[in-house]
């Protein structure tokens, strides 16, 4: 589709974007100041709707883009070249984190972006099995219960009770910790798995052996991603500007979806295939719950490290990628600037 067609279609998703209201021929050509008389353009939105891009909600009004439309749109602004554009005020900047304040600057960071977009926002954390590790802190808390701080240069990982084949005493379990800091400092998660053994001379082989089963339990088990949302609200009162009989029906699937942490990353993961940049998902048919809302993601750690912004099918496109893009930059140049990130090759 190219020409006149291709041209009052973009009109036509800017338009009802922009009002929430039917677009009408009349319309375009007041707004748009087209050169195009008003028959024209009701030949060519009736041709549009023809292939599937308008509909009209009854005979005598506007018509109102449909997913195609919106899909289209949103790959047009796509190919477009570098957006330059930033947001004139931004809402005050997180700053540079603390390693323990992690998952406290991935929160803000949602909340920043979720602020910029007026829409449900998120951040993925990186796949920690991706991390380089700079250490472990283990606390001896039962009888053979140790719990276990997992350190990455970006901060606190996470933390985890193991319960170990034996007890401890608390001085056997601080050489335990001392062991595996040492062993495990620049590794990655998926390397742990791999070290066949551990060679400290002059230490007791049952420390020895403890620490093979700190590590071992780590490897298997893995660590967990976390999801950081802000904005579901104002998502909500985005899509029930325009309320129908299934509105609140799929309000609930996406609800449940944001539930189930693991299958969002599954999700997000296929909807990023294939793109090592911006990406936007328009209508996704392949996932039931997000088949009436917009997604757009953005990575700022690797593949790995993800956010990205949910919204209704007539989110504000150049908005949201334009903010998903700069807050990604912000945040990858806040971990730069306090030394603690360096992607990791697979």
């Amino acid at each position: 589709m190219k020409g006149r067609r291709q041209l009052l279609l973009k009109e036509v998703v800017d338009h009802y974007i922009r009002t929430r209201q039917p677009v009408s021929s009349k319309t375009l050509v007041e707004a748009y100041g087209l050169r195009f008389s008003s028959a024209t353009v009701r030949n060519e939105l009736a041709a549009l709707e023809r292939e599937g891009f308008l509909y009209k909600p009854y005979p005598s009004s506007g018509r109102i883009p449909t997913k195609k439309a919106f899909r289209f749109f949103a790959n047009w602004l796509l190919e477009l070249a570098e957006i330059r554009e930033q947001p004139a005020r931004l809402p005050a900047e997180p700053p540079e984190p603390a390693p323990q304040e992690l998952p406290e600057l991935l929160r803000r960071t949602a909340l920043l972006l979720s602020t910029m977009t007026g829409t449900l926002a998120f951040v993925l954390g990186p796949e920690v099995e991706a991390l380089r590790l700079a250490g472990l802190v283990m606390r001896r808390i039962g009888p053979g219960a140790v719990l276990v701080v997992v350190l990455s240069e970006l901060g606190v990982v996470e933390s985890r009770v193991l319960q170990l084949p034996g007890d401890l005493s608390p001085e056997e379990v601080a050489q335990v910790e001392e062991v595996l800091s040492q062993r495990v400092r620049g590794l990655t998660l998926h390397q742990l798995a791999q070290l066949g053994g551990l060679e400290v001379k002059g230490w007791h082989d049952r420390t020895v052996l403890a620490a093979l089963e700190v590590l071992g339990q780590l490897a298997q088990r893995g660590l967990r991603r976390r999801l950081y949302l802000e904005g579901a609200a104002q998502l909500l009162r985005g899509v029930s500007q325009q309320a129908s009989p299934t509105t609140v029906e799929r309000i609930c699937s996406l609800l449940k979806l944001l539930e189930d942490e693991r299958r969002f990353v599954q999700v997000i993961t296929q909807l990023r295939a294939g793109n090592q940049d911006l990406a936007a998902a328009v209508g996704e048919e392949a996932v039931p719950e997000l088949a009436d809302f917009s997604v757009i993601t953005v990575p700022y750690f690797g593949e790995t490290g993800v956010l990205g912004v949910i919204g209704p099918l007539w989110l504000d496109y150049a908005r949201a990628f334009s903010a998903t893009r700069y807050v990604a930059g912000r945040l990858k140049a806040i971990l730069a600037s306090a030394g603690r990130i360096q992607e990791v090759e697979a």
